[in-house]
């Protein structure tokens, strides 16, 4: 399942409008948040870090959309039982 889930991911839902606005604002945000390191660390360091906080937001929203996903389908079969 997890498997198929990040095939929807990455596949069909980073491409909705909605989820491409929401991730421009995150990375608007994130980049605000980078700005005081790009004065104090070298070009290389701040590019090493600057890739790894986008590489955990990146781990942290397909994470959200996954368990957000199991969430769902649980509360269904939850509610079809009932």
């Amino acid at each position: 399942m997890c498997e198929l889930l990040k095939k929807i991911y990455d596949e069909v839902l980073v491409y909705e409008k909605d989820i491409v606005n929401r991730n421009k604002n995150v990375d608007k945000t994130v980049k605000e948040w980078l700005k005081p390191y790009q004065k104090i660390l070298s070009d290389h360091d701040y590019n090493e870090f600057s890739e790894m906080i986008f590489s955990v937001v990146s781990m942290a929203e397909q994470t959200g959309f996954e368990n957000g996903v199991r969430f769902a389908v649980k509360m269904l079969y939850s509610l079809l039982n009932d």
